[in-house]
């Protein structure tokens, strides 16, 4: 019956997970790292993957399981989105499995009652499965990497618990054979030794000495040591110029609350927290955070003989989210969902045991069973709402620029995504905002001054057609100043000018088309007809006799070229 329970319980969670997140199936891929790790990726699929991803510090990070698993899914499926996304559901929804096995064995191990374990397995697996700040690591192809690196950290965790209590080391050895593959698929569970030393204290209240405790933990902690050194040298960090030390301790002593803060109240959630354009030491928050951080420290010791689990949750949670606090910035993002996806297990399973714990009549119990109920339907409906942001490019980056229209990294990647999809007026607009946020932008800039260059080119070509060839000759010379190397403009211009009569210019602004490899049977004939004006019959022969070679079924080529023959003889 108890078994029963559980498994009637874990399929509504897995359900309603997945009603949660179904959106991701129809998403496409973002322009946001998927191009370079998936779309892009020559050796995704390819002979030699095996060897190119255990050597390759692609995107600045050391990963080998991941790209093996992406190239997995890339040889059976190909490039379809769909398939990537699915693939990412699915680990989710294992790791949901996982944290409730995780919260079952913990709570049976200090001794909660049938009926609060079942209660704290239930709570913590939905509050970690169908929480909006789930959305990032669930719904980007390229986040894939943390949901494979948390089902393998908790399969390692599941197997130390079997060893501690049944003392086989063959169990010691799956946990750390999995951990070490968690690290492998990416390094964001470095702080689990330490975890493990907190779980010998409670609940596994283990005894025989605290040394040969920590001696157990030396073949994790070398694991560990070794990820942290293959990925700090695979890593791109901000030096200390891009982001000062006071920066830093501004970020890594906010970010637990701004995580924690994200948890408790997940609305208005950005898929992209930027970096502030000149990050600097900020005293208000930074303080505020140290007395927020002693104050759950102070009340976490008070309590620690009625509660010992609410100390140790939190020094895993900060522990586990160390890497990724701030201290070492990479990226453009100040902070990031993802980086919550593995220290959220921790808040899911105490928020699962507090819920667990709730004693009372039994009024009581419904109400606070029907709170729950409904908190969590309203995380499903925020998920489901976010997920929908991931849908493409132009909804993420909509989606960042509204809630923050400083952010110069969405407002840059939206300018890019409306340019590829033909928007383009509302993608100049973007990248003119782009450059007051940040007037050194050198993409931002690059990017408008080509459509700036090609705009003015093509209201050329049409007022050429319409033989307004003045206008015409403006419209290509200003597509010129904007960008001196538009070859195709170059030689229309020279076309233009010589409709005006304007046969030396003509000349010039055809012989450097031509020159520079512009291969078009019509500028071929003009600029053989200007030399031939001023005076260069040998040359205007030459041009004639290439164009008649690329270009033999070309007529006009053909006869210019007999009639100057005929004129030399």
């Amino acid at each position: 019956m108890k078994r029963s329970r559980h498994a009637w319980a874990l399929a509504i969670v897995l359900l309603s997970t997945a009603a949660a997140f179904l959106p991701v199936l129809r998403n496409g891929f973002l322009n946001w790292d998927d191009p370079d790790i998936i779309v892009n990726n020559p050796e995704l699929g390819g002979p030699h993957v095996l060897r190119w991803a255990f050597t390759t510090t692609l995107i600045g990070h050391y990963q080998p399981l991941a790209w093996l698993a992406w190239s997995a899914i890339e040889s059976r499926f190909g490039l379809d989105a769909t398939a990537f996304h699915a693939s990412s559901l699915v680990v989710h929804l294992l790791n949901v499995m996982l944290v409730y096995a995780v919260t079952c064995r913990l709570t049976s191990l200090a001794a909660l009652e049938p009926r609060q374990r079942l209660i704290a397995a239930v709570v913590a697996s939905m509050t970690f499965a169908a929480h909006p700040v789930r959305v990032e690591a669930v719904a980007w192809a390229s986040a894939f990497p943390y949901e494979l690196s948390l089902a393998l950290l908790l399969v390692a965790f599941l197997a130390y618990l079997s060893y501690a209590v049944t003392s086989r080391p063959g169990w010691l050895g799956a946990s750390l054979a999995a951990f070490v593959a968690s690290l492998l698929a990416r390094a964001s569970g470095i702080g689990f030794p330490l975890v493990l030393l907190l779980v010998d204290f409670y609940p596994l209240r283990r005894r025989g000495g605290a040394g040969r405790l920590v001696l157990e933990k030396l073949p994790f902690l070398a694991a560990a040591v070794a990820a942290a050194f293959a990925e700090s040298r695979a890593r791109e960090m901000a030096t200390f110029e891009d982001v000062s030390l006071g920066a830093r301790l501004t970020m890594a002593a906010t970010a637990p609350f701004v995580y924690l803060g994200r948890t408790l109240w997940p609305v208005r959630l950005t898929p992209l927290d930027a970096l502030p354009i000149s990050p600097a030491l900020d005293w208000v928050p930074l303080i505020l955070a140290a007395i927020a951080f002693v104050a759950i420290s102070v009340i976490a010791w008070t309590l620690r003989r009625q509660w010992p689990a609410l100390g140790l949750a939190w020094i895993a949670y900060a522990v586990l989210l160390a890497p990724a606090a701030g201290l070492t910035p990479s990226g453009l993002q100040a902070t990031a969902d993802r980086y919550m996806y593995v220290p959220g297990v921790i808040v899911s399973i105490l928020l699962g045991v507090a819920a667990g714990r709730i004693r009372g009549s039994r009024r009581t119990r419904v109400a606070a069973a029907s709170l729950a109920l409904a908190v969590m339907a309203a995380l499903g409906v925020l998920t489901w709402r976010q997920t929908g942001w991931w849908r493409d490019s132009i909804a993420l980056w909509t989606r960042a620029a509204d809630l923050d229209p400083r952010n110069d990294v969405a407002t840059y990647n939206l300018a890019a995504a409306l340019a590829a999809a033909g928007r383009e007026s509302e993608a100049m607009t973007r990248y003119e905002e782009t450059l007051r946020l940040v007037p050194d932008h050198a993409l931002a800039r690059r990017a408008l001054i080509a459509m700036q260059a090609a705009q003015a080119e093509r209201e050329g070509g049409r007022l050429a057609d319409a033989g307004r060839f003045a206008e015409a000759n403006a419209q290509y010379l200003r597509a010129l100043e904007l960008d001196s190397t538009r070859l195709h403009a170059r030689a229309a211009r020279g076309m233009v000018l010589l409709q005006l009569g304007r046969t030396a210019e003509a000349a010039a602004e055809l012989r450097t088309a031509h020159d520079a490899g512009v291969d078009d049977a019509a500028v071929l004939n003009g600029l053989a007809y200007v030399l031939m004006e001023t005076g260069h019959r040998a040359e205007a022969v030459r041009v004639l006799q290439e164009g008649v070679s690329k270009h033999p079924d070309d007529v006009n080529l053909a006869r210019n070229l007999a009639r100057l023959r005929g004129i030399r003889n």
